[in-house]
């Protein structure tokens, strides 16, 4: 058994060495081989804190659009959430006070309303007297691409369009503060 062992481990040796021999007989003369480690000169783009932000397209609620892009050199809050979530509710109205406190310090905040008509978003925005714009994402498409799996999930994404922090569920005012404080 040992004896079979041996010869197919000198088999594959053999193998691997005429693969190379061949690869090597075969490239052109002068031909170097080097590996260079990637230069990244900035951060990729995803999801997750460190990544940059995917732009995207959404109707708002006053009937024009918005995208992510056009808030570049800001800092910014994105908020996705639902009406009938109830970590939602609890959390707007601290939302909209630091949406207010923040205006003036380079902040925006951009509320997206998770696959809900514009009549219901519209509800939701006047019952807690919202004033930053509200994105409709009737479809899901953002929510998906954001990998948002439960509202409410608040992304803090710095001027470059870093995302600097991530949150799912219920944050308290003095959380979102907190973190837009540490924000640059």
């Amino acid at each position: 058994m040992k004896w079979q062992a041996g010869w197919l481990i000198f088999a594959g040796m053999l193998m691997l060495g005429f693969v190379v021999g061949w690869a090597l007989w075969f490239a052109p003369p002068g031909a170097a081989v080097t590996v260079e480690p990637p230069v990244i000169a900035e951060p990729a783009e995803g999801v997750f804190p460190g990544k940059i932000a995917p732009d995207f397209r959404l109707p708002t609620l006053n009937g024009g659009t918005a995208t992510l892009g056009e808030h570049r050199r800001h800092r910014l809050l994105l908020n996705f959430f639902a009406s009938w979530c109830d970590a939602c509710r609890k959390e707007m109205p601290g939302v909209q006070a630091q949406a207010e406190k923040h205006a003036a310090h380079d902040w925006v905040v951009l509320g997206v309303d998770v696959m809900e008509d514009r009549d219901t978003a519209l509800a939701f925005r006047d019952e807690f007297e919202l004033t930053f714009p509200i994105l409709l994402d009737e479809r899901g498409l953002v929510t998906r691409l954001y990998l948002v799996t439960g509202t409410p999930t608040n992304l803090f994404i710095n001027r470059d369009g870093v995302i600097v922090e991530r949150q799912l569920g219920y944050m308290s005012e003095a959380d979102i503060a907190t973190i837009i404080e540490s924000v640059p």
